[in-house]
């Protein structure tokens, strides 16, 4: 609760300064140098496709380099840490995605940050979690998999995330929790591991983002069973949600990426830069270049106020998801 009164309070304070804030924009002609945009994990991620999809547009857009600086390590945190720390100035930027400022402040003993380190600014892509099953799984939906979870007691099945106490891990928890299952967790180190074991038919059922099981989907190497969102995304018309399928509870949280700066940026430049994020966002060949790599840019909408909300959104539902089940790493 504690960051989501911290990010409004940033907004507020930002509204009733924005006339001086943009006097001082004007005058120091912002930007005036490069600017960094830090990604939390290894180049080729996810993550990192959606940093470097926006840097050539954004580039264009503002007049000076943007420069991609990858800095894995600790779940993000070094990345997310070494953002908050920077000069709030509009040069140090951060691309994350959901769950990094909700869920690791969480479950890490000292991750060097706290949502309210950081400003919203505006969202990049957005892409579902999708749940999968081996190709010969005998479940044909996700009624007839979380049945055979309670019917096989603890042990019995098991399941596979990504890595650990993140979000497919978290997400999976709140599958099992509302449908009352018994799936043990087997955690992997990311994505593409946990598709070889899928297919490999080490775990019944993993949830993966889009960009890591599209293309295993389409040649029938995977079969997914739904997806985890409010609706059906543009990107999988024909998957139904959990939703749809009877999993109650909040269990329909997309995968984004976005931009965040660091606290008390100007909110002049916070507002600068999430107009030149919408306006490349909405172009019709970003938004099919994103579709190509298995991605969806919010083409409306998209401004540092509704990221805002959707980040108190995920605070107040995430953080005591996380201790709830007993996500814990140091």
């Amino acid at each position: 609760m504690k960051s989501i009164h911290l990010i409004s309070r940033l907004f507020v304070a930002g509204a009733v300064s924005l006339g001086l804030a943009s006097a001082a924009l004007a005058q120091s002609a912002y930007p005036s140098k490069p600017i960094r945009l830090v990604v939390p994990y290894p180049a080729g991620g996810a993550t990192d496709v959606a940093a470097r999809t926006l840097q050539p547009r954004l580039q264009e857009e503002l007049g000076q380099a943007i420069i991609v600086e990858n800095r894995p390590g600790a779940g993000g945190n070094i990345a997310m840490s070494n953002v908050a720390q920077s000069a709030p100035d509009g040069y140090s930027l951060a691309m994350t995605l959901t769950g990094m400022l909700s869920i690791n402040p969480v479950i890490y003993k000292t991750p060097g940050f706290d949502a309210s380190d950081f400003v919203p600014v505006a969202r990049v892509s957005l892409a579902p979690l999708i749940l999968v099953v081996p190709e010969k799984s005998p479940y044909k939906n996700v009624k007839e998999l979380l049945e055979a979870g309670k019917k096989a007691g603890k042990g019995g099945l098991a399941y596979g995330s990504a890595g650990a106490g993140g979000l497919s891990h978290l997400a999976s928890e709140l599958v099992n929790s509302h449908a009352a299952s018994n799936f043990t967790h087997v955690p992997y180190k990311g994505g593409a591991p946990l598709v070889q074991a899928l297919m490999a038919n080490e775990v019944a059922w993993g949830l993966l983002g889009t960009g890591d099981v599209r293309s295993f989907i389409q040649a029938g190497k995977l079969k997914a069973l739904g997806q985890l969102r409010q609706g059906r995304s543009e990107l999988w018309p024909d998957i139904p949600t959990l939703t749809e399928q009877g999993v109650p509870g909040g269990v329909d949280f997309d995968v984004w990426f976005g931009v965040v700066a660091p606290a008390r940026t100007p909110p002049a430049i916070v507002k600068l830069l999430g107009e030149k994020i919408a306006k490349i966002t909405a172009e019709p060949a970003f938004r099919q270049r994103l579709m190509d790599l298995g991605g969806v840019a919010p083409a409306t909408g998209n401004s540092p106020e509704a990221f805002a909300n959707v980040l108190q959104r995920e605070l107040a539902v995430l953080p005591k998801a996380a201790k709830d089940a007993g996500l814990q790493l140091d």
